[in-house]
């Protein structure tokens, strides 16, 4: 019942006319006007979401940098709607940072980050007068060096710092324990801040740090700035008494897949790390550091639920298939992750499940599976399938696997529907190969 799955739709959705809509809008003038798959963001739940990190840091004395984690989902449109709110972008490549600059985002408000940076995008972050550089190991810091001095400009800089602390995610997502390819060891860190210290072209701002993500519980911070604290002393009194300006604690917050996931509240997260701050950081005599979060899964995770047409089904054994047009190229997930999610028939979102099915993909893998055990009331060829909480790591993981075009992006909000991204054409699909005549047999 669609009431059972309200905690992990978008903020707008609703049945009318016994139809699931989103934003005003029916979910079959959106399969009518875009094709299937699509899928579909909900602009008030976008702009909800992001304002909930504004608010909850807006009281913070040392100032502060809401930026939106730009791989959860990138597009020029959803940028700008980000960017009119205030929030600032993180990138990791230069598309994404081509893609925050031409949405209007200032150089100032754009964090950099990657483990390895090429110098070609230290050279476009440099020149773009991005407001930090998350520099992630020791050779980066002596080529940002190079390229600031090339371009005569002083550029500042973060340093990402292993922490060491295991938290409760999936591996791949996991990213401050001590095997992590990102950042360096606590040592590292201070030895390339004081050297930061020393250059004439970088201006060593402070720390970034990231715990992993999909968290769905405050400790995971608790125990990262307790460990930050100690640290930070030790690190003054290696950089000759400088403090630490700039604290980045990275985003990682979940959202609910399932009805049962209850994740905290931006406000949560952010009351953990301030307290912490407040209290034993000013008891060690540190100078509260302006703080910058970098949220992304949970400003439009939840925003967004997949449209699919059910094509046929089928009994294997034990397992009842349903399958749709669509599957791994537009939400790898399942399949690099185990993630899990729930399904429901978008023109009978209330009906009562006559059995469990299995939501099974296009593609030539058996585990491109999107849905287990989805509990749905005997699915019919035609029919639109959705599955919510698509908004982040969806679209902007996908792929063109099997040469299946990729799936359009839309915004809906008060009735109206506008593509982020449109649907991708076959013959686009031919636009890199040059077909090599030259190779012919």
């Amino acid at each position: 019942m669609l009431s059972d799955l309200a905690p992990i739709l978008p903020d707008t959705t609703q049945v009318v006319d016994g139809e699931l809509h989103v934003g005003g809008v029916a979910a079959s003038t959106l399969a009518a006007a875009y094709s299937t798959p699509v899928i579909v963001y909900d602009a008030v739940h976008v702009e909800r979401a992001a304002r909930a990190w504004i608010d909850a840091l807006v009281d913070w004395p040392a100032g502060s940098l809401v930026a939106y984690a730009s791989k959860a989902f990138t597009s020029v449109g959803m940028l700008r709607l980000l960017g009119d709110l205030g929030l600032g972008v993180d990138v990791a490549s230069s598309g994404e940072l081509g893609t925050a600059l031409r949405a209007g985002i200032p150089g100032a408000r754009i964090v950099l980050h990657g483990n390895n940076k090429s110098r070609g995008e230290l050279e476009a972050a440099v020149a773009a007068e991005v407001g930090l550089v998350v520099v992630d190991a020791p050779q980066e810091l002596e080529l940002l060096e190079a390229v600031a001095r090339d371009a005569q400009r002083v550029q500042p800089i973060l340093v990402r710092v292993n922490p060491d602390i295991d938290v409760e995610t999936h591996r791949y997502i996991s990213t401050s324990h001590g095997g992590s390819k990102f950042g360096v060891p606590a040592a590292v860190a201070t030895q390339l801040l004081t050297r930061a210290d020393a250059s004439e072209w970088l201006d060593a701002e402070g720390v970034h740090l990231h715990l992993g993500s999909q968290l769905l519980d405050t400790d995971p911070w608790r125990r990262v700035l307790d460990w930050l604290v100690e640290w930070a002393v030790e690190l003054r009194a290696a950089r000759g008494g400088v403090e630490l300006r700039t604290l980045d604690v990275g985003g990682g917050l979940g959202i609910a897949y399932l009805e049962t996931q209850q994740p905290p509240t931006p406000a949560q997260i952010v009351a953990t790390v301030t307290e912490v701050l407040t209290s034993r950081w000013r008891d060690a005599g540190l100078s509260l550091p302006r703080l910058v979060v970098e949220p992304g899964r949970s400003i439009v995770g939840q925003a967004a639920l997949t449209l699919y047409r059910v094509g046929v089904t089928k009994d294997a054994g034990d397992i009842r298939y349903v399958n749709v047009d669509g599957g791994m190229s537009d939400n790898p997930r399942p399949m690099l992750y185990q993630a899990k999610y729930r399904a429901l028939l978008a023109a009978r979102p209330d009906a009562p499940p006559t059995g469990t099915w299995w939501v099974a993909g296009v593609h030539c893998e058996s585990g491109d599976v999107l849905v287990e055990d989805a509990a749905l009331p005997d699915p019919q060829p035609g029919e639109l399938l959705a599955i919510p909480a698509t908004g982040a790591y969806a679209a902007s993981m996908a792929s063109t696997y099997n040469m299946v075009p990729r799936a359009a992006v839309v915004l809906v909000r008060d009735g109206e529907h506008h593509p982020l991204l449109r649907r991708e054409r076959v013959e686009e699909l031919f636009v890199r190969d040059p077909e090599a005549p030259e190779f012919r047999a």
